[in-house]
């Protein structure tokens, strides 16, 4: 497994079409009384073809930075972040690893790269509107992200029951 910065000599509208992204939730967090409690609320994410290519166009955008996990040539795990810094934080717009190749380090070192893209550009941390599913918070607690004391009133009219987290990295 290689991580890459995503261009048009290794990335193309078909790159995501072998994708999984595949999740089965039962548990949710929901903020209630000031505090964090998992809620059963079942639900299941998927992407059909059509959301894969979307996808594939949004990388190729040039609107990201975009760095891929590829398995030879199939690409098994995306970060995509937003050029601009919001408050001396890179945001995390899109972070997937396909399911037939979790837990198996990808999304740490995906995680990794954008740790080192946001030094570059002079950030503090790294901003994510994470789904509130109980495996994803858990992932992301994990690698050292906590709920933002200062969160982006865009990201949370987009999905507001996204959890707002950050994780410093200097």
């Amino acid at each position: 497994m290689e991580i890459k910065l995503a261009d048009k000599n290794n990335f193309g509208r078909n790159s995501l079409n072998d994708f999984r992204r595949y999740q089965e939730v039962k548990n949710v967090y929901r903020l209630k009384d000031g505090q964090l409690r998992l809620v059963y609320n079942p639900f299941t994410e998927d992407w059909d073809d059509e959301r894969r290519i979307e996808k594939a166009e949004e990388i190729l955008s040039g609107q990201y930075v975009t760095y891929c996990a590829f398995e030879g040539n199939r690409v098994v795990g995306e970060i995509m972040l937003l050029p601009r810094l919001n408050k001396d934080r890179l945001i995390i717009d899109s972070f997937h690893v396909s399911s037939d190749y979790r837990r198996r380090g990808i999304g740490r070192a995906l995680l990794d790269a954008a740790r080192q893209e946001a030094l570059k550009r002079g950030a503090h941390a790294l901003y994510a509107s994470c789904c509130s599913a109980e495996e994803t918070i858990r992932f992301y607690t994990a690698m050292g992200f906590r709920r933002s004391a200062d969160p982006i009133a865009s990201c949370i009219e987009d999905e507001p029951y996204d959890l707002q987290m950050e994780c410093k990295i200097i």
